[in-house]
């Protein structure tokens, strides 16, 4: 257990040292401006390999490569499905943080040995408590900082898929005038990726750069519907696949699914709408009906017990 703690106090300091030692903004462009002085006065034979990697920091030449091999090491050892599991929720999110599958597995594992120190520094903390307590709180400490690699990513995801579907019916509109002006499906999405900005956009700048490189369109689209995990975006792909089949215009398969999402979110709207008064009626019982209370009742009570006061105080 004392090693286990060594340990953990190890990993918190490199991570500390981590934190600290990077540049703020300030710093890094003090830096840039002196390398472009240094750049002006110093003949660019006389700058050898040896002398720009001394330059960086120490973070950037030792730190990051330990980590990354550590990483490595660990992305080897894991299992493949566990790396699958790890590429896919990380490709939904957008790759939050820059993160890589060995980081975040990484990451994990040492969320998972912080974890084990805090909950035991708060099972020996609560020796007064009751077992029962000692033992709920000790698993929701372990559970709760093992997890928050997993929330965080989760979070990303969850905010990502939320940006796509909003952005989807307004970008399917430009790819149907786009389509309907006689361009084909191709130059569509260059034009939607030439004239707006988003994490759909992104994915469909992907899907295009993968077929001209050679992949199938309908392997490209199919991807990115995995890769997204957004159901809107699976049923049109599914609804192109059909049009391609079946030989039926593009466009007319764009507009008639622009025209259904609409619907869609509109449905979705009037659904959040009527569980509104709900979802207020809590927050409503709980903070604003107290403080009505004390202003509408609270000068009639006072009266009342002068009232009552004063008549016990006369008799």
């Amino acid at each position: 257990m004392l090693g286990l703690i060594i340990g953990i106090v190890i990993v918190a300091a490199i991570l500390v040292y981590l934190g600290l030692s990077q540049a703020t903004a300030g710093d890094r462009l003090q830096r840039r401006r002196e390398e472009l002085l240094q750049q002006q006065t110093v003949s660019p034979q006389l700058r050898s390999a040896v002398s720009e990697e001394l330059s960086a920091s120490f973070a950037e030449r030792i730190l990051k490569p330990v980590l990354g091999a550590i990483a490595g090491r660990l992305a080897i050892a894991a299992p493949e499905g566990m790396i699958q599991a790890a590429r896919a929720k990380l490709a939904a999110g957008g790759y939050p943080m820059g993160l890589t599958e060995p980081v975040f597995l990484l990451l994990r594992s040492l969320a998972a040995f912080v974890a084990a120190g805090a909950s035991y520094a708060a099972f020996s903390s609560l020796a007064s408590a009751t077992p029962l307590m000692r033992l709920t709180i000790t698993l929701c400490v372990l559970v709760v900082v093992s997890m928050i690699p997993d929330y965080i990513v989760g979070n990303s995801v969850k905010t990502r898929q939320a940006q796509i579907r909003r952005a989807l019916p307004d970008l399917l509109d430009l790819l149907v005038v786009c389509t309907e002006a006689g361009m084909g499906l191709d130059g569509a999405l260059a034009e939607v990726v030439a004239r707006k900005e988003g994490p759909l956009v992104d994915e469909f700048n992907r899907t295009l750069v993968e077929v001209r490189l050679g992949k199938r369109r309908s392997d490209a689209w199919q991807d990115m519907a995995d890769r997204v995990d957004v159901a809107e975006l699976g049923t049109l792909v599914a609804a192109l696949y059909q049009a391609q089949m079946l030989g039926v215009s593009i466009a007319r398969a764009l507009r008639a699914h622009s025209d259904a999402l609409r619907t869609q979110r509109s449905i979705r709207i009037k659904e959040q709408g009527a569980v509104l008064s709900t979802k207020m009626l809590f927050p409503m019982v709980l903070c604003i009906f107290p403080a009505l209370f004390v202003v509408i009742l609270g000068p009639g009570a006072i009266q009342i017990m002068h009232t009552i006061g004063g008549g016990i105080g006369g008799g």
